[in-house]
């Protein structure tokens, strides 16, 4: 599985993304999308739009944003189903 995570470089998207390399520990495929990086921002804001991300930080498994999200913020739980 594919698994794309969109931060923001900051405290708490990185405590989210140790969270995620955790979880799939080599397993699957990861790619970090760092919106705070002015060289790859308006690539990678166009992505997220794609994805309808409307806050960072935000997970996406195969395609799909993961519920959490779209409402409340990532949840680890929620990550370790998709994967299952």
């Amino acid at each position: 599985m594919k698994v794309e995570v969109f931060t923001a470089g900051c405290k708490f998207c990185n405590n989210v993304e140790t969270q995620v390399k955790e979880v799939v520990a080599g397993n699957h495929e990861l790619v970090i999308y760092n919106l705070g990086n002015t060289d790859t921002y308006d690539e990678y804001s166009k992505k997220a739009e794609a994805y309808g991300i409307k806050t960072l930080p935000a997970v996406v498994v195969d395609g799909s944003l993961l519920s959490s999200c779209k409402q409340n913020g990532f949840r680890k739980e929620q990550l370790v189903a998709a994967l299952s």
